[in-house]
Parts: structure tokens; sequence; C-alpha cells
């Protein structure tokens, strides 16, 4: 089994251009846990998730890690105006670009050793062409369901 057999292709993505109030919606709403940011020509150039969100409204010294103990910190309205203020930002100011790609004949065993490598945290992995187009996403989700699947139906 490989890459291609087990990703989801109808991705939805947006480009870096785009209102962060779109990326919000689609992330809430879709329940995204990675949103490809691709270019003009389809080819992945960034990543925006949940926690790329939280990160963004939370105040630096909390988002960095720099204070551990945040009991005295501000509670929910901070936040809320903190959002507000996203609403005249772009994906492309607060996509990450590091993430991680495959090709479609990727080994399914390639797959999951990458999502439990412990040092990677890899949430999605972006399935692309040779020249850097998304053809599909990757959950651990994906693999697991297909592992089972496979199970089930050899075990018949």
């Amino acid at each position: 089994m490989i890459a291609a057999n087990i990703m989801t292709r109808d991705v939805k993505c947006l480009t870096a251009d785009a209102p962060l109030v779109e990326a919000v919606r689609l992330i809430k709403d879709e329940k995204i846990r990675q949103l490809p940011i691709v270019d003009g020509e389809h080819r992945v150039v960034g990543v925006i998730t949940p926690r790329t969100m939280l990160k963004a409204i939370l105040p630096g010294y909390i988002a960095e890690g720099i204070l551990k103990d945040v009991a005295f910190a501000p509670e929910l309205p901070e936040f809320i105006e903190k959002m507000n203020g996203l609403v005249t930002k772009r994906v492309g100011e607060y996509m990450d670009d590091k993430f991680v790609k495959i090709t479609p004949e990727t080994s399914t065993m390639e797959v999951a050793a990458i999502f439990v490598n412990e040092e990677m945290r890899v949430e999605s992995i972006m399935v692309v062409d040779d020249g850097d187009r998304l053809l599909g996403i990757i959950s651990p989700w994906d693999v697991f369901k297909r592992l089972c699947e496979y199970r089930e139906k050899n075990e018949s």
C-alpha cells in the first residue's frame, strides 16, 4: 500500500493572500488540523493549524513558552479582542513554512513512521507531485483506517 491509496484527495486549501478569517472559518467549520497554503500553481508553500492560530492570539511570553506559570494571565476577553484584530490580516503572515511532504509512491510504512516520530510532531502529511503541487493529504486517522480495512478484508 502506498500514499496514493490512503490520501484524501479533495483537500481544502487557501493562498497566502487569502484573508486570515477565511482560514479560521475553514479550520473551525471543517475541523481541519492542518490547512495547506498553496501558490497560484497549486504548489504547497505553507500550512495553518489551530496551534498557529492560538500562537497568534496568545501573548508572546506565553506562546513562546518563556513563562511557564500563566495562572495570572488575562482571561477570555483579551483573547477575543486579539482575535478581532486578525480580521485585516492575511494567511501568509501567519502560515508556517515547515511541513512534511511526500510523493504518492511513498509506502504506508514510511507514512506511519513519520507520524509516530516524536521529534517531528506531524499532524498531517502533504502528498505532492514532482513539481510540489498538492495532490492530497494524509492524517494518522487515514493510515489507521486503511490498515484496519486491509486487515478486515484479509481476515475473511
